[in-house]
């Protein structure tokens, strides 16, 4: 049994919703994060080095990139 850890936008994704099943990718092909196709709530899968690699901004907030494309910045 291995330990898997996950992180969740606090933009779109605050209350840490995941559903392996329902992972799609973005509409910009993003194959390191995983969105829910009914709402869009982003997730990560890994631990915050490998997130902050894939574009995550990883400070006191986790924010993804899409969000970040949207011009949201952690709030202080």
């Amino acid at each position: 049994m291995s330990i898997r850890t996950f992180i969740f936008c606090d933009h779109c994704n605050p209350i840490a919703i995941r559903f392996v099943e329902e992972r799609r990718r973005s509409r910009w092909e993003d194959p390191t994060m995983g969105r829910r196709i009914s709402d869009g709530r982003a997730w990560f899968d890994g631990n915050t080095d490998e997130a902050r690699q894939a574009g995550w901004i990883i400070e006191d907030q986790h924010i993804c990139p899409h969000c970040q494309r949207k011009g949201l910045k952690p709030q202080a």
